[in-house]
């Protein structure tokens, strides 16, 4: 890339690679976005964003590139979305979560984006939905544990969120793994895993 980044997000969308925000090695959040062409092996710049971000989320919904919450030292934690039309180039602010999180994870289930646990001072179980055609986030059901730097991912219509780390005494590392049904707005306890595990991502096939 032509700027180094870590904390940052990825997404594919078109074809093409995007390494969105994150914070260069002076721990300063950056609103720089890359975009990787694997056919011409070449990264380019594209639009930045309004708010630097690092400890976000992004996710791809209906052909365009959501950035949703994150952190930096001017604005703190943050609720603000952003959303990345390639067809023109720009980011538009789109409406704000109602919680401020970072370390959080998002994923899209039935054309809807979720925005899962994450931090904010403390750990947050509380789970938010967004709706393009209303521009709102609406609560659901929320998770039995905290959870920050967990992974999500949708398997036959629902949504798992998986390890993380939870705060609230020693705080933990977590093995265990939730299940969201959308028909029931609800959440339940599946299978842990073998070994706890923190900032795991899933794979997107």
């Amino acid at each position: 890339m032509a700027e180094a980044r870590e904390y940052h997000e990825m997404a594919v969308l078109d074809g093409k690679l995007y390494a969105v925000g994150g914070q260069d090695d002076g721990y300063n959040a950056l609103s720089s976005v890359e975009r990787y062409d694997a056919a011409t092996n070449a990264w380019e710049a594209v639009a930045p964003m309004a708010t630097a971000r690092n400890h976000h989320a992004v996710a791809v919904l209906d052909g365009k590139l959501y950035a949703v919450g994150g952190y930096n030292n001017d604005d703190g934690y943050l609720s603000s979305v952003e959303r990345y039309d390639p067809a023109t180039n720009a980011w538009e602010a789109v409406a704000p979560m109602a919680a401020a999180r970072q370390e959080h994870a998002v994923a899209v289930l039935d054309g809807k984006l979720y925005a899962v646990g994450g931090y904010d001072g403390d750990g947050i179980s509380s789970v938010e939905r967004y709706d393009p055609e209303m521009n709102a986030w609406e609560a659901v059901a929320s998770m039995a544990s905290m959870r920050e730097g967990h992974g999500v991912a949708v398997l036959e219509g629902k949504l798992y969120a998986v390890g993380g780390f939870e705060h609230g005494g020693d705080g933990s590392d977590l093995s265990s793994v939730e299940r969201y049904d959308p028909a029931l707005d609800a959440w339940e306890a599946v299978a842990p895993m073998g070994t706890a595990r923190y900032s795991s991502l899933p794979a997107l096939m």
